[in-house]
């Protein structure tokens, strides 16, 4: 008679590998019977031997099922398919049976996945047999999609918890250093005050930027590094101001891509007087600035001129050396000269300024008058200077000393040039 073992027949391709997971997983009865050191009966040792060949069957039937068999596992499988018929029919003659009912052959445990039925009789579609081989592979396919599902719950829960754990270290890392950043600059206390770090960037730069109005720095025209600064020693130039911004702004906000920018070349503005302690403009007694150079932070295309509290760059008159020019009518023998035709020339601790046009006017009168006073040249070129002591830009005070220097040489001429 044609005999024939039914498989499982709804069992997903893709839980092939799990299922045979699930069957590798059994303890075997065998491994209970070392145990507890109890001689097995032949009966029993029958039973398990049985119970081992359906397992292997099991397994290698759905390898058949879904195409992963190999040759040497279909050859096994028909030896254990003949093994377990020969078992059966031998029982079934003698009446002995397994001490089971022959429909229920498996062993069942309620902790572990259900063992299949290796049905070695002819059987009908939809027979009994079939009906339970459908409802074993459905609690096996359950199972094994409830535990995937259980794994990618677990996945997602533990990867949502690190991500909540590392947002927390991060902040608590920020925090710390942030803390840090204060305890090592006093300054930066002061510079940071009331500011709400929740603002956009630029909002945050802004009330940083007024802020430096309240921390009684000296304006001394000195450079002093940024971080000395912060440090407490509340004193320096522009540029100490600008750095010290630019430290705040990227560590303490970090707020990135802060730059220090400069003019490097000296020049001439009209910018109004800082809102710091020190000195006041430097040039024409108060009226203008005099920079060699001049640096501001800027970010993101805007300007922060820290030293005069603007988002402005200063409007500029710029000289057209780097290094000073000299002459001998200067107060200190040099001078500068704008491109919107000014001369600047310092007189101790501070600038003066005169038009181009009149100091060109003076170099020239004097230069025509050396041939004829060579001997008074050294009284004039004195008078000149204390005139521009004075400041430059008294044109009467020009022309009172030119008539008196014209009359002199009308006087030589006259001398020299009796009727």
């Amino acid at each position: 008679m044609k005999q024939r073992q039914q498989i499982l027949k709804k069992a997903d391709s893709s839980a092939t590998v799990s299922e045979e997971a699930q069957f590798q997983s059994h303890p075997s009865t065998h491994k209970t019977q070392q145990q507890t050191n109890t001689p097995l009966s032949q009966t029993e040792a029958e039973n398990q031997e049985f119970q081992q060949q359906q397992i292997e069957a099991t397994k290698l039937a759905i390898q058949a099922k879904h195409g992963t068999i190999t040759p040497e596992g279909q050859t096994q499988l028909t030896l254990l398919q003949a093994k377990m018929n020969d078992v059966l029919h031998r029982r079934v003659e003698q009446g002995a049976g397994f001490g089971h009912n022959l429909e229920n052959i498996a062993l069942h445990h309620p902790d572990r996945i259900p063992s299949v039925q290796a049905k070695l009789a002819i059987a009908k579609p939809g027979d009994k047999f079939e009906q339970q081989a459908d409802q074993v592979a459905g609690i096996v396919v359950n199972q094994i999609n409830q535990k995937t599902i259980q794994k990618q719950g677990t996945s997602q829960a533990t990867t949502s918890q690190n991500k909540e754990s590392n947002v927390e270290e991060a902040n608590n890392s920020a925090a710390n250093s942030k803390q840090i950043f204060l305890s090592n600059y006093a300054v930066a206390k002061e510079l940071v005050h009331g500011i709400d770090e929740t603002l956009p960037k630029e909002k945050i730069l802004e009330q940083l930027l007024h802020n430096f109005k309240n921390i009684s720095f000296k304006y001394t025209m000195t450079y002093k590094q940024g971080v000395t600064l912060l440090k407490g020693t509340r004193e320096g130039d522009c540029r100490t101001l600008a750095e010290a911004f630019q430290t705040v702004a990227q560590e303490y906000f970090g707020i990135q891509n802060v730059t220090v920018a400069q003019i490097k070349k000296p020049f001439l503005s009209e910018a109004p007087d800082t809102l710091y302690q020190g000195r006041k403009r430097n040039c024409d007694n108060g009226k203008r600035w005099f920079f060699q150079n001049h640096y501001w932070a800027t970010w993101n295309n805007t300007v922060y001129d820290v030293l005069f509290l603007s988002n402005k760059r200063p409007e500029v008159d710029m000289a057209r050396q780097e290094s000073p020019l000299k002459s001998m009518f200067m107060p200190e023998g040099e001078y500068f000269e704008t491109e919107k035709g000014k001369v600047v020339y310092p007189r101790n601790h501070e600038y003066l300024t005169i038009e181009l046009g009149m100091f060109e006017k003076l170099k020239n009168f004097i230069n025509n008058l050396g041939r004829w006073l060579a001997r008074d040249m050294s009284s004039i070129i004195n008078q000149i200077k204390k005139l521009l002591s004075r400041g430059g830009n008294n044109n009467s005070d020009f022309e009172s000393l030119i008539r008196e220097v014209q009359n002199n040489k009308t006087n030589e001429i006259n001398a020299n040039n009796p009727k």
